[in-house]
């Protein structure tokens, strides 16, 4: 984590290990880690608290409406739920590749399956497709009425109403996912040669308050804003 000296010189210090999933909740940032973990980061007094350990690749993070850390659980196909008292709980299973979950402003939990492509919400008794036929959509936002997602297949985000139905492209061909013509490889291993190894890659993607959506450009590194419809 990086931030400024006495002299104005940028300095970096030991915050968060390894982590992948990130999601604001006030002053404090939860985060997921491809080692197996969940942890809580308050910036104010530089102090992690480990919220669950053992899960099998945890990926995109959320926090409920009731303060509940919802995480995807890639590796192991499920939705999962982590209490204030650091609880663990299935939310839902049978999932496919689960990658990153959101909610809406009435506390509904979206999740995309990048191999499945499709995005549903998690209902009490089983999971609703919402939409589908999205290639391999990643990181999801909602903002208003409508959900957004980022399909690494065919580099282009998507947006999907929420009560209509209606899906619509918001741009064409961000730099995410692979470039055209190159192959998928194999998931990089957590550990090679007796230290850690490349995280897989996620577009990630978050809603500001204005209605842009900020997007981690994944195929080559940087955050795109991007400005919403008029």
């Amino acid at each position: 984590m990086e931030g400024h000296g006495r002299d104005g010189q940028l300095t970096s210090r030991p915050a968060l290990d390894a982590f992948h999933g990130i999601t604001a909740d006030g002053g404090l940032l939860h985060t997921t880690s491809q080692y197996g973990g969940v942890q809580t980061y308050d910036p104010a007094t530089r102090a992690t608290r480990v919220r669950a350990t053992g899960l099998d690749q945890p990926l995109g993070i959320a926090v409920r409406p009731d303060g509940m850390l919802v995480v995807a659980e890639t590796g192991a196909g499920r939705v999962i739920g982590v209490d204030a008292a650091d609880a663990v709980t299935v939310l839902a299973e049978g999932l496919e590749h689960p990658v990153d979950v959101a909610f809406d402003t009435g506390g509904r939990c979206y999740v995309s399956d990048d191999r499945l492509g499709t995005v549903l919400r998690v209902d009490e008794e089983r999971p609703v497709v919402l939409a589908d036929g999205l290639g391999a959509p990643q990181g999801l936002a909602v903002h208003g009425d409508d959900l957004f997602t980022v399909d690494v297949e065919h580099r282009r985000p998507w947006s999907v109403s929420l009560t209509t139905g209606e899906r619509r492209v918001e741009a064409e061909e961000p730099a995410v996912g692979l470039p055209p013509g190159v192959g998928r490889r194999p998931d990089p291993a957590l550990f090679a040669h007796g230290v850690p190894g490349l995280a897989a890659r996620f577009a990630g993607l978050a809603a500001a308050p204005d209605g842009s959506l900020l997007l981690s450009s994944n195929g080559e590194g940087t955050v795109l804003r991007l400005a919403p419809h008029a």
